[in-house]
């Protein structure tokens, strides 16, 4: 019995000293989180100034001569501005810079340096577009660098953005105009400019509406102006357009764009630099309904702004069936309009192609097939900006119907 409690004794200390050594040589060394250790005497209070003492010593470190916000003060809509930022680094190797990004107003210039040695300094040019008129104006762009303390720099501009013009109605806003009507504007707009203007073109933001735009601009004697509101004013334009039927189908929101000259600017011959255009800017909105309009389903969507979008799934082109869209026709052209295919792009890589129509009463599908080319081996349309869609406009006989366009996202996998 004595002997069987002595032996179980030797075991237990045994078992205490095993576990002790086990658990020393998995937890019993100080630990270590980056530039700290479990060792150190770093408290809550302190933590921030070690941290900031450890990370800068032989790292680079990255300052922005006179500030990483510049105020341009004020800008007129439709004129463009640019800064230059000067960075240094203050530290004691490399500072790389990476462009990552930027809002879409503002673009960031190629980087004269990459890598800036300890000591020096590079420029770093932000341009921007003013396209608004009368709200505060904000923009960044954002770098990526080495700097321990600055994984990325945020650069900021900033001002306000007044016009020395203004239009009466404020803007052009035409409700609803069904496919095929043209649309009439007119519109008077006022100069509070000192020096004499003269306005020399007359667009939208959207180029294929400027293609269906025609207008008629007549100075106006400023002793007709009976409003006393714009009394002070230094000129007037009556300005009258006309948008023939084309427009795509939809929302419409875009901008006007009257766009003058200082009349010291011309030449002898009347002629301008089209550096000395500048731009005022209003709204010109409303919807466009038509015969021609998209079923929606999970793989196509309205557009907030008009026009539809249909997703194409990911997949392997060489086996993947075609998607199905369907294209409804209804109105009082339902029996007498013939829907077509007309442009495809990307052409060598998205196909499209229109199957015969079913008549549902009042309505008639036209069922679209949607795929990509078997043969395709890569290429994308993701939606990630404006351009980069695929597109397949649907057209009829009749050239007064407005045509529908169709923006596809789609991605090449093999």
């Amino acid at each position: 019995m004595l002997k069987l409690l002595s032996i179980a004794t030797v075991g237990a200390v045994c078992g205490v000293m095993l576990g002790w050594f086990v658990h020393q040589s998995r937890y019993g060394r100080d630990a270590e989180f980056g530039p700290f250790s479990s060792a150190s005497d770093v408290t809550a209070s302190t933590v921030a100034n070690v941290l900031k003492e450890k990370t800068q010593a032989g790292s680079p470190r990255i300052e922005v001569i006179g500030g990483e916000e510049y105020d341009f003060g004020v800008m007129e809509p439709g004129s463009k501005g640019k800064h230059k930022f000067q960075v240094r680094n203050v530290g004691e190797f490399p500072l790389s810079l990476e462009i990552v990004g930027s809002t879409c107003k503002c673009t960031i210039g190629e980087l004269t340096k990459s890598s800036i040695a300890a000591g020096e300094q590079t420029d770093i040019e932000l341009t921007w577009d003013v396209k608004s008129s009368g709200e505060d104006f904000g923009q960044s762009a954002i770098l990526k660098t080495n700097d321990p303390a600055r994984g990325e720099l945020h650069l900021k501009i900033k001002g306000r953005v007044i016009s020395q013009m203004t239009m009466v109605p404020r803007s052009f806003g035409f409700g609803e105009v069904e496919s095929g009507s043209p649309i009439k504007l007119e519109s008077v707009v006022y100069s509070f400019e000192k020096e004499p203007i003269v306005p020399v073109v007359q667009k939208f933001s959207d180029d294929l509406i400027t293609q269906l735009a025609s207008f008629t601009v007549t100075e106006l004697p400023m002793a007709d102006v009976k409003d006393e509101a714009y009394a002070t004013a230094t000129q007037a334009f009556n300005v009258a357009g006309e948008i023939k039927p084309g427009m795509q189908q939809g929302s419409v929101q875009q901008n006007f764009m009257f766009g003058f000259v200082p009349k010291s600017s011309l030449d002898a011959g009347g002629k301008h630099k089209d550096e000395d255009v500048r731009y005022f800017l209003v709204p010109f909105a409303g919807r466009i309904v038509g015969a021609i309009t998209m079923v929606e389903s999970s793989k196509c969507q309205g557009l907030e702004g008009g026009g539809y979008v249909f997703s194409i799934p990911r997949g392997d082109p060489a086996t993947a069936k075609p998607e199905r869209a369907n294209i409804m026709l209804r109105g009082k052209h339902k029996d007498t309009l013939t829907l077509s295919v007309g442009e495809v792009e990307p052409a060598d890589l998205l196909r499209a192609e229109l199957d015969e129509s079913v008549g549902r009463g009042s309505v008639k599908l036209y069922p679209l097939r949607l795929w990509i080319d078997p043969a395709a081996t890569a290429g994308s349309r993701t939606g990630k900006s404006d351009d980069d869609y695929g597109v397949v406009w649907i057209r009829t006989d009749n050239p007064e119907v407005s045509p529908l366009r169709l923006r596809v996202r789609f991605a090449v996998e093999k």
